[in-house]
């Protein structure tokens, strides 16, 4: 019973950010003890970063489905932009990038496009690293996993997400360089308290 309760915690937290429009709260189990896990994006800032998510997908279809939309991953997180990928040259990164400039809302772009050759062997490794990091980060009482998203290329293990402090942060970072395989971590976390989380007009 305890292990359904940390499979169903994604979806449960989806289904909050919709319903819930302040800060939200989930109490799950595992096998140490209860956890909390605290939704720090607000479902207003999810429903923006869907959108974002969205419109640049359907640009990256739309524009070259072969060379751009199949090749790279968008992952957003209040307003910031992760492109991870592996295009054939530098006019489809160009594009790519060109493309999410011109979007509202977006704050920040972190271009990790690459140029070069994909690998079948590269992509069995990097599926496996992605799902035995997000394993740890669920099975681990100290960490809000929702606010937290990754992705791995090439043996890069991409992060992008929202700390409570310091000391999760470590943890996250700990359980990330312990996942074998990993040649590389991209660590794009911020802190929940960092002044660029506010509104640009507060």
């Amino acid at each position: 019973m305890k292990k359904l309760n940390l499979i169903i915690i994604p979806i449960s937290i989806f289904i909050s950010m919709i319903c819930i429009s302040c800060t939200q709260v989930l109490v799950g189990g595992a096998a140490s003890g209860g956890i909390i896990l605290v939704q720090e994006r607000t479902p207003e800032q999810a429903g923006k970063d869907i959108l974002i998510k969205t419109k640049i997908e359907e640009s990256f279809f739309s524009t070259n489905y072969d060379d751009i939309f199949s090749k790279i991953k968008v992952i957003v997180y209040e307003g910031r932009v992760l492109l991870v990928g592996t295009v054939k040259n530098e006019s489809f990164k160009n594009i790519a990038v060109s493309i999410v400039e011109k979007l509202k809302d977006v704050k920040e772009i972190a271009n990790y496009i690459v140029i070069g050759k994909e690998s079948v062997i590269d992509y069995l490794k990097d599926t496996r690293i992605s799902l035995e990091f997000r394993a740890k980060l669920l099975t681990d009482k100290n960490i809000s996993e929702v606010n937290y998203t990754s992705t791995t290329e090439n043996r890069i293990l991409y992060i992008i997400g929202v700390s409570q402090n310091k000391e999760e942060l470590d943890l996250v970072l700990s359980h990330a360089s312990n996942v074998a395989g990993v040649k590389k971590i991209i660590n794009l976390v911020i802190d929940k308290n960092s002044p660029s989380r506010k509104p640009a007009d507060e």
